[in-house]
């Protein structure tokens, strides 16, 4: 008896952990059941977030995975955090005020014991004074459509104190969303921060989104310069697109086979995104709900269908896109479509004479005008500034939309 009783608690101990596939994929969300780790890019922000009063601006393409591993590293060293998204109307006032209510979990009467150890009565008393009579401005205008309005005592270095007794990291997501004008003074909330290490040397803030480098935020003010960690989160490569659909699988007790992953990484064109979305079909086609009980194997064959499922859920935003920018007078070439379909064969940040010479593969008589004349109308809003050029070198400036031209390649006969 004693002997079943332990190989049973053997056999319960053993038992595989049962994921949802919702939690495994995750296309919308960060990821963390297939989350891969990126040393460099985590080694660079573990070190900043170690030396007090050392802000923090993290950049890269959008789907790149800045929040992702921002996120990984927040959860695996216990940090407490509040969260501002920034949108194109967002101003100081209203990004103070967001912050100043994500607060509420450490102040309130509701929250853990264990939060509140570290604040005092005054300045517990101070944030639920000024939430008050935010509250009551909002409770007097029911009905209405009209901006909160900063109350004057909830200044920045107010908000400071208040962030900086709670040992939280203030994150701001999207700040490239934000108008210039209202750039310059998240820089000087960045500096004041900086300057309150010596009483919080656990807070600072933490901007993400600037997607081209980091000097977007330090411009406005030069006393940043050697005082911000600026870090790239580069597109992932093709090998880690495949350690996460592999990894994926492994926890739905499935197999995807390396050339499906492979695949999966190509249509991704480098971002986890996509490549979530793509393995997510390609189970949900196949009725993997959770991890199997029996390992189930995925056909490389059915990830055609999840190619089509994904065109046809971005096909508004990408066919309209798509056919503004192609549109031209008639010609002998259809020459922004030639140059696309080109480029999407190619590695990211090319040179013109290398584009001209894949494309003369196909087209040997295109003529190296056309190309300049095309490429520079690209580069424009006149169609939508779909290409970039950064020191000569000729990139996809949505990563999205040059997926979804590589998928509409594949599919035409």
């Amino acid at each position: 008896m004693i002997k079943n009783f332990t190989s049973k608690i053997l056999r319960l101990l053993k038992k595989t952990p049962v994921y949802e596939l919702k939690d495994v994929f995750t296309p919308t969300s960060s990821a963390n059941i297939s989350y891969i780790s990126r040393t460099s890019v985590e080694k660079k922000l573990k070190k900043a977030l170690d030396i007090p009063g050392k802000q923090i601006v993290i950049y890269g393409h959008s789907g790149s995975g800045k929040t992702t591993i921002l996120n990984h590293i927040v959860k695996e060293q216990c940090l407490k955090t509040i969260t501002s998204r920034c949108t194109n109307n967002s101003t100081i006032d209203t990004i103070i005020l967001d912050a100043f209510d994500s607060l509420n979990q450490y102040y309130t009467e509701s929250t853990n014991i264990s939060h509140k150890e570290s604040l005092t009565g005054s300045i517990t008393s101070e944030y639920l004074g000024i939430k008050s009579s935010i509250t009551g401005t909002l409770e007097n205008n029911v009905g209405e459509i009209q901006k909160r309005v900063l109350p004057p005592q909830l200044t920045i270095q107010r908000l400071c104190d208040f962030i900086g007794s709670t040992k939280a990291l203030w994150i701001i997501e999207d700040f490239h969303k934000i108008p210039e004008s209202e750039k310059s003074k998240i820089s000087q909330m960045m500096k004041l921060f900086m300057d309150k290490a010596v009483d919080y040397p656990n807070s600072k803030i933490i901007v993400l989104g600037a997607a081209n480098n980091g000097y977007e935020v330090v411009q406005h003010d030069t006393e940043l310069n050697n005082r911000v960690s600026e870090i790239e989160v580069p597109l992932l490569t093709t090998a880690e697109i495949v350690k996460i659909v592999e990894k994926g699988a492994t926890a739905l007790n499935i197999s995807i086979s390396t050339e499906t992953a492979t695949e999966i990484a190509k249509y991704a064109n480098c971002l986890a995104t996509i490549a979530h979305q793509l393995a997510y079909n390609l189970c949900f086609n196949n009725n993997i709900s959770k991890t199997q009980r029996k390992s189930v194997i995925i056909p490389n064959s059915e990830l055609d269908q999840a190619v089509k499922d994904f065109t046809s859920e971005k096909q508004d935003t990408y066919k309209k896109l798509y056919m503004k920018i192609t549109q031209q007078r008639e010609g002998k070439y259809q020459n922004v479509s030639i140059i696309l379909s080109t480029l999407c064969e190619m590695n990211d940040n090319v040179t013109q004479h290398a584009l001209l010479t894949k494309i003369q593969e196909n087209f040997p008589s295109y003529p190296p005008s056309n190309l300049s004349t095309y490429l520079k109308q690209l580069y424009s809003p006149e169609r939508e500034e779909v290409l970039r050029n950064n020191a000569g070198r000729i990139s996809f400036s949505e990563p999205f939309f040059k997926s979804y031209i590589r998928m509409l390649n594949v599919q035409q006969p």
